[in-house]
């Protein structure tokens, strides 16, 4: 992969007016981290924090991702993290449908990019959009999380691992604890391909 392609991909994502989000955003929020990635974090949307920083998860959910990641071993920046749409929809809104259609371009970019071994869903949205994009039936976060569902990116085989949401320590403490285990479960699967 050539820098100049990913840098011009970064380049449309920040300034791409495809949807209404472009109207109110401060600033896009491609993601960050290494390309290629074995592994690929996505999220919802950036939320207020990150619109103001153009970075993903630097709010309370990136404080306690960080801690997660850290726990698992996973230094930050050796994973990319992004988001299924690349600005802040008004209030941390869900993204409606017409938005994610018109960002999804960028995320299908991105992952050929980045070639990730393994997409790591967070959070109910994100697993439902990357769940419809690679063609998996799905169900609800609390049944899928810590699962690990195998797709196809361009003819490689990627696995699809879901994780509850880092926000849901914040808004669910009671949680935390399944959170913790989504992310040993990832550290575990990790060491075996990592072999």
């Amino acid at each position: 992969m050539h820098d100049d392609e990913w840098d011009s991909l970064n380049s449309q994502i920040m300034t791409c007016t495809r949807c209404r989000l472009s109207e109110s955003r401060t600033n896009a929020v491609p993601g960050e981290g290494p390309v290629p990635c074995p592994i690929m974090m996505i999220g919802e949307a950036p939320g207020e924090k990150e619109d103001q920083q153009g970075r993903p998860f630097v709010g309370r959910a990136g404080t306690v991702l960080n801690r997660f990641l850290e726990e698992t071993g996973l230094p930050r920046d050796e994973v990319f993290i992004t988001s299924i749409v690349k600005c802040r929809p008004p209030k941390n809104r869900d993204p409606k449908e017409d938005e994610i259609h018109s960002c999804s371009g960028h995320l299908d970019r991105q992952i050929a990019h980045i070639k990730p071994r393994v997409i790591v869903p967070m959070g109910r949205f994100a697993a439902g959009v990357i769940f419809s994009r690679f063609g998996i039936g799905g169900g609800k976060i609390s049944e899928v999380h810590g699962k690990l569902f195998r797709g196809a990116f361009d003819g490689d085989e990627v696995m699809i691992f879901p994780v509850y949401h880092p926000a849901v320590v914040t808004h669910n403490p009671p949680l935390r604890s399944e959170l913790a285990g989504d992310f040993a479960r990832l550290k575990e699967m990790l060491s075996r391909i990592n072999r």
